[in-house]
């Protein structure tokens, strides 16, 4: 009975930890700046963890600390010179009727391109921010129906997201 007791109370610690490591947000670091290849190196970390706060958040949250996460990476992207998001309007425009995704749609390029640093490529920093949209809309998708994004994750239950990513880009 003792055994039983003690495997509850440390499950439902180990939940407490997580529920409330999930709550919180991510900070944006004080007083950041990005003026040399070095400064930009230093966020690497704070520019993953920011895509995957701001995964959680809901589209067109006017929060002022989804803002600031916002700015944050927008900024580190525009000038970083070694992770370079490149743009394509025959893959972007799923996002045609759904603006306010875009953010997750690049913060998830620029994560797979640092995650995998040496080994990313165009299609796969694409395919992983189309990847890190689908997300958020599931999460998301009572409160605002695509069906651009709806014909995507259909795409993806049937395996087939990748293909699709590879023909928009030739």
């Amino acid at each position: 009975m003792f055994k039983y007791k003690v495997t509850i109370i440390a499950a439902f610690s180990a939940l407490l930890f997580v529920t409330n490591a999930i709550g919180q947000a991510f900070k944006v670091p004080d007083r950041y700046s990005f003026e040399s290849i070095e400064s930009y190196h230093k966020y690497d970390k704070d520019i993953i963890n920011c895509v995957t706060w701001l995964e959680k958040v809901a589209p067109g949250d006017e929060s002022n600390n989804v803002k600031r996460a916002t700015r944050f990476l927008l900024e580190w992207e525009t000038g970083c010179p070694y992770v370079r998001f490149v743009p394509n309007s025959r893959v972007e425009a799923f996002l045609s009727d759904c603006p306010e995704y875009r953010v997750y749609y690049i913060g998830g390029w620029v994560r797979y391109s640092l995650q995998n640093e040496g080994k990313a490529n165009k299609m796969m920093c694409t395919y992983a921010g189309i990847k890190t949209v689908l997300k958020v809309y599931k999460l998301n998708r009572a409160q605002k129906q695509d069906t651009n994004l709806d014909e995507l994750m259909k795409l993806d239950e049937e395996s087939k997201l990748r293909m699709w990513v590879q023909e928009k880009l030739n």
